[in-house]
């Protein structure tokens, strides 16, 4: 991992010398740089890694549309855990996360997500 120095001088992090000699960093800027497994909003739903839900039952459960689903696991947003049948099985934890978010950042036309997966802002 690169230094906090490092980090600041990129600009990756912000980050300021405090008087004391000690580093205050922005929680917002370390955020940036994790990814959406570690952010607070995906640990809401942690417990339900692994646990397959098809693409059917997501919408239903979760009240999306198939066709956003589906396009956020070709994004690679939402983990495909296999087939059964003609079932495609996703990550129910991933499902979760992108709804949420989705719920919180929603209009028509916005942008839920970055490229990383955590939640677009504005």
């Amino acid at each position: 991992m690169d230094s906090i120095y490092q980090l600041a001088d990129e600009g990756k992090l912000q980050a300021a010398i405090m008087t004391d000699g000690s580093i205050g960093i922005s929680q917002i800027s370390v955020n940036n740089l994790l990814p959406k497994e570690a952010l607070p909003e995906y640990q809401l739903n942690a417990g339900l890694k692994g646990v397959p839900i098809s693409i059917n039952e997501a919408g239903r459960k979760y009240k999306l549309n198939t066709s956003t689903l589906t396009r956020w696991m070709q994004r690679g947003l939402i983990h495909q855990l296999g087939k059964e049948g003609r079932k495609t099985l996703l990550d129910e934890a991933d499902v979760a996360y992108c709804a949420g978010v989705y719920r919180q950042n929603s209009g028509q036309g916005k942008w839920a997500f970055d490229d990383a997966g955590r939640p677009y802002k504005r």
